[in-house]
């Protein structure tokens, strides 16, 4: 039974010497118990477990949407309730906890999967990534108002790669998805950094507000949406484990609530004092966010800018 009791689902040690991966998970319940069942993996010994998640937003789908069965080759959902699955690599180098809480009160069976290997590389973007790696996983539940920044990765300092990010979004209407998407990289905060998309749909690999309808591709996802006067509800993933963000020192991944349009007619370029672009609404924003990072010492530096060559000219969307 899931309980509001936290529950150990696995544990693990390693032998000194080794290094972990968890690779495999797996849970199946009734798709009522969705809302409100917390996984966390504590990783080396840890007081507060570094990565917590929904299983359904852990695998690119916001509010509890049951549709299925369908599959990438990071995760998926198996069955019509539960069989939420991922194949996310989480490195470890001690031990490995993971545990089970229901937030809201008790319900029915479940089963759960866990499965990792030892001394395991994890190969991204056309790299093996240091044994040190470690997976950071950045967490948004917060109200956003119109023109808001939304910090999806935020990477202090450091290298590493921004692995993936869902987000998923309540609003008045669908205007948030005029919002671009700028990455900061390696100690330069300067705006606009690089727009890597000028429009939330663009950044996930559709058009004109999706209206081609909903897909789970294995880059990106558009994987949920209802609209009713005045509340619209939306979710999305988008991964970079083919066009890898790889950085150096720093990163941040930062998109907007909606955005402003300039005396040109486009958008992403002006920080403030424009018009908005549409009328966007207050939004509640859920988002995940992940980023492999490792010590500076056990990495020599990516190629000068992944982005640094690229001039990313911004264009008009719906």
């Amino acid at each position: 039974m899931i309980s509001t009791d936290e529950r150990y689902v696995f544990s693990h040690v390693l032998a000194p010497g080794d290094y972990g991966v968890l690779n495999h998970f797996w849970i199946t319940y009734m798709s009522e118990s969705d809302n409100g069942t917390i996984i966390r993996y504590y990783i080396d010994g840890e007081q507060n477990a570094s990565i917590v998640f929904t299983p359904s937003l852990l695998c690119g789908v916001g509010f509890y949407d049951a549709q299925g069965p369908w599959g990438t080759n990071w995760f998926g959902k198996g069955a019509d309730d539960g069989a939420w699955w991922s194949n996310f690599n989480i490195p470890f180098q001690k031990s490995l906890v993971v545990t089970m809480q229901h937030l809201y009160g008790s319900f029915g069976g479940y089963y759960v999967i866990v499965r990792g290997q030892t001394n395991l590389p994890i190969v991204l973007g056309g790299r093996t990534l240091p044994k040190t790696a470690k997976m950071n996983q950045f967490r948004i539940d917060q109200l956003y108002h119109p023109l808001d920044w939304v910090p999806l990765v935020n990477v202090t300092s450091g290298p590493g790669m921004h692995f993936m990010v869902t987000i998923a979004a309540q609003s008045g209407n669908l205007n948030f998805l005029e919002g671009c998407l700028h990455v900061y990289m390696d100690g330069d905060n300067t705006f606009p950094g690089f727009v890597i998309s000028t429009g939330t749909e663009d950044y996930f690999d559709s058009a004109w507000y999706f209206n081609g309808g909903q897909f789970h591709y294995p880059v990106s996802g558009f994987t949920h949406l209802t609209q009713e006067p005045n509340n619209v509800t939306w979710s999305a993933y988008r991964f970079h484990d083919t066009d890898p963000l790889f950085f150096n020192d720093g990163f941040q991944l930062i998109w907007r609530n909606g955005d402003m349009v300039d005396m040109a007619g486009m958008k992403c370029y002006m920080e403030s004092g424009g018009p908005f672009a549409g009328s966007p609404t207050d939004s509640n924003i859920q988002a995940y966010g992940w980023a492999y990072t490792w010590p500076a010492s056990t990495e020599e530096k990516a190629e000068e800018g992944f982005l640094a060559g690229q001039n990313t000219v911004g264009t008009m969307s719906s």
